[in-house]
């Protein structure tokens, strides 16, 4: 089972370990908030590595990189396959751009073929199947990092042909990270046509980042806060978005509280007009500042009362719970993914039973009068320093990486 011991893991600190080499394979994205994340991981592997290479487009984004690091961009960028005008002609380009972009990943390992041994699969899911067949064929040790629950993208691999490829790379897979234990949840991956039970032995220690505890930090006291809830990130349906618009009026109903919606995405304008209404018809505050750039994260995050994510999509751990814990914001999120493995109910933050309006409402008034909600938030706090500081990140990627290797060394 995810968490247990492995078989001969006692051995791990007995055996003397060279240091890794790992290849880094990634999705180039159009969005910039991958960016933030590999820059983050490149910080926890130099340590523990002698040599790390990141294959991806976008490569200028990354921010730093060591002596260690090598940068080998593909020159592509692009979206999700699900972002895409649903013209036919637009999927098929999208398709041919993505084959095209990971075989120019596949090219790039073969030219490092002798510079790593580890080739780490990392926000490329489920896009990576070419640079997969190649690491296997250079004989590389290849692992995914699983960030996210993969019946999450229904509205694009839902169908045979990539139930087929799961289960295609599944098996060719050296190891598989989840970031969290609850991203690998038996019931999503058996809809995918994966049997976990198969591939038990593959499971490695959790691949979860970090959070950056001197920028994601209490500034502003709880009780020195005005009562403000909001919500930051992408803007889509899948997050709720919808939904917690909607609860808005009828939150504001018992207390004046203003609220904020930052980010941008498919619903950004309709939040805007959604903003407009209640400013003109029912005199709430509703902020739509749009696009939130990083500097600026911690500081609104200290301005909240609640932070709230009513996403009905399949999720991994979602940093942005993580980071307003860190800065003592209490957090309200569905139960998917990741996120009970750190929000425990009335504990460590709160749960939803539903995404409905109504649901949200309800136990948003609870919370903003719930007796012990410092408490939370310290508990909350806690957790962090003890499992998401960047040492505690470098000790799991140390440790996944030994794991992988035992019989290399």
């Amino acid at each position: 089972m995810i968490g247990e011991t492995l078989p001969g893991e006692m051995l791990l600190d007995d055996i003397s370990y060279k240091r890794s080499r790992v290849a880094i394979v990634s999705y180039p994205w159009v969005s910039k908030v991958p960016y933030k994340f590999l820059s983050e991981l490149l910080q926890i592997l130099e340590p523990i590595t002698d040599r790390i290479v990141l294959i991806d487009g976008n490569t200028d984004r990354i921010e730093n990189t060591s002596e260690k690091v090598e940068l080998r961009d593909i020159a592509t960028s692009m979206h999700a396959a699900n972002d895409i005008r649903p013209a036919f002609y637009s999927k098929l380009l999208w398709l041919m751009r993505c084959i095209k972009a990971q075989l120019r990943a596949s090219i790039e390992l073969v030219r490092i073929r002798r510079e790593v041994d580890v080739v780490l699969f990392y926000l490329a899911y489920p896009f990576y199947l070419a640079p997969l067949l190649t690491a296997k064929l250079l004989r590389k040790k290849a692992v995914e990092v699983v960030t996210y629950s993969r019946s999450a993208e229904k509205k694009y691999v839902n169908t045979w042909i990539f139930r087929l490829q799961d289960r295609i790379m599944f098996s060719l897979l050296d190891g598989i990270s989840p970031e969290s234990k609850g991203v690998l949840n038996a019931v999503d991956l058996k809809k995918r046509g994966v049997d976990l039970k198969k591939h038990e032995h593959k499971i490695l220690t959790e691949g979860s980042r970090f959070v950056d505890t001197s920028r994601f930090r209490v500034t502003t006291k709880f009780e020195d806060r005005d009562l403000v809830v909001g919500y930051i990130g992408r803007l889509d349906n899948g997050k709720g978005i919808k939904e917690l618009v909607e609860a808005i009026p009828q939150i504001a109903k018992n207390k004046r509280i203003s609220f904020l919606i930052g980010g941008s995405g498919e619903c950004l304008a309709e939040v805007k007009k959604a903003s407009e209404r209640m400013d003109a018809e029912e005199a709430v505050s509703l902020m739509v500042p749009g696009w939130i750039e990083e500097e600026e994260l911690p500081i609104l995050l200290n301005a909240l009362r609640l932070f709230i994510l009513p996403t009905h999509r399949g999720e991994g751990l979602p940093t942005i719970i993580l980071e307003a814990m860190a800065c003592g914001t209490p957090v309200l999120a569905t139960p998917v993914g990741a996120i009970p493995d750190v929000i425990i109910n009335e504990v460590t933050g709160f749960l939803l039973e539903s995404t409905t309006p109504e649901c949200i409402a309800q136990r948003t008034t609870m919370i903003l009068n719930y007796t012990e909600l410092e408490k939370v938030t310290d508990n909350a706090g806690s957790l962090i320093r003890l499992k998401f500081t960047k040492t505690a990140a470098t000790e799991r990627y140390d440790k996944m990486l030994k794991e992988v290797l035992v019989d290399l060394q």
